[in-house]
């Protein structure tokens, strides 16, 4: 029990890791791109989609056993089991919860380098459609698939920094969109 404890607590830092220096990354190319767009914006009208599309609020109640937070979301049109983990900077799929999603084989590029447990490993980036859990969806949700060396899906940053509030009481978990 320990093992796989230690074990998944090397996956949860790589992927922490990994999803800063990719959003870190995306960041610096999103200004380069800022700065055409705005040549452009007097010319091109913008088309953009909105990515909170309902609002609520969902407790989730903490597993006794574990101390940690598990929910079952919809991710596009599959159910993924996810641990919430709040110190992961981005949603980190399992390849089997990948495949649930609708996410394709074929369209996955293994390029954004993560440690595991059982050493180096590379992931893909996605994006997910539509994120829900509860009655909390999301758009466009940046995500990596994790091919070998993640148990369980984890809900990270990118989905969880979108949020207005997430709060950890004794016995429960609030998301607040």
């Amino acid at each position: 029990m320990l093992t796989k404890t230690l074990s998944s607590a090397a996956v949860i830092l790589a992927l922490s890791i990994g999803g800063a220096t990719y959003l870190n990354g995306k960041a610096k190319a999103v200004d380069a791109k800022k700065e055409m767009a705005v040549a452009e914006a007097a010319k091109t009208p913008v088309k953009t989609r909105k990515k909170q599309t309902s609002a609520s609020v969902v407790m989730i109640p903490k597993d006794s056993r574990s101390g940690q937070y598990h929910y079952k979301g919809r991710v596009n049109s599959g159910y993924v089991d996810f641990l919430v983990d709040t110190g992961a900077g981005a949603v980190a799929l399992t390849l089997a919860d990948a495949r649930k999603a609708g996410i394709k084989d074929r369209d996955l590029k293994y390029d954004v380098p993560i440690s595991t447990a059982g050493g180096r490993n590379y992931a893909a980036r996605v994006t997910i459609d539509q994120l829900a859990l509860g009655g909390i969806m999301l758009r466009d949700v940046e995500a990596l698939v994790v091919p070998k060396g993640l148990e369980t899906s984890l809900l990270g940053m990118t989905w969880l920094g979108q949020l207005q509030e997430v709060k950890a009481t004794s016995n429960a978990l609030l998301l607040r969109l």
